[in-house]
């Protein structure tokens, strides 16, 4: 199995929004939504409207992960303004999946989560991008933002922060901490 990398350079993100988006409004927001909450690929193919509606059907402005419920990932605005869109657009219900297949109306397979993610990658001439890309893209960002990694392996699930390290590519020498207290 081939390693696949984090999406680190911001610049890259926005690029992959405009092919997906020109491909596809679902695409871009499947994507977006992903790298945004760091959600599992198995929920996210199994996200439904009402998942990310709150009971006024408001789209929610925090994610919480099922297994790290002491955890909220703020959904940005805009995200959140996107979402309501697609919904309205799309006339899906509540109890509708989210990301649905525009020939079947049900649920996106694996294999083609891949192709529209790896597509847009392949046509930047973005290498080593596949779907755990965007968890990876996620806990990078939130890295790179200030999060503690101890708080993203505990969102991610994983046993240790050396894992969590490993996973968003980042080495034990690059991690260097250094507090300065002044008190």
């Amino acid at each position: 199995m081939n390693q696949v990398d984090p999406i680190r350079d911001i610049g890259d993100i926005k690029l992959m929004y405009e092919v997906l988006q020109r491909k596809s409004y679902r695409d871009y927001l499947l994507f977006k939504f992903a790298i945004h909450t760091g959600i599992r690929l198995s929920e996210l193919l199994n996200l439904t409207v009402c998942d990310v509606m709150d009971k006024n059907k408001a789209i929610k402005s925090f994610w919480v992960e099922s297994h790290a419920s002491n955890i909220n990932i703020m959904i940005p605005e805009e995200l959140q303004r996107e979402l309501r869109q697609y919904i309205t657009m799309e006339q899906l219900n509540t109890g509708d999946l989210l990301f649905q297949s525009n020939r079947t109306q049900k649920g996106l397979s694996r294999q083609q989560a891949y192709r529209i993610i790896h597509a847009a990658a392949e046509e930047l001439g973005m290498l080593h991008i596949g779907l755990t890309t965007l968890r990876k893209t996620f806990a990078y960002h939130a890295y790179q933002s200030g999060i503690s990694i101890s708080i993203i392996q505990k969102y991610l699930g994983h046993q240790t922060t050396y894992e969590t390290m490993k996973f968003i590519g980042i080495s034990r020498n690059a991690s260097k901490t250094t507090i300065a207290l002044n008190l």
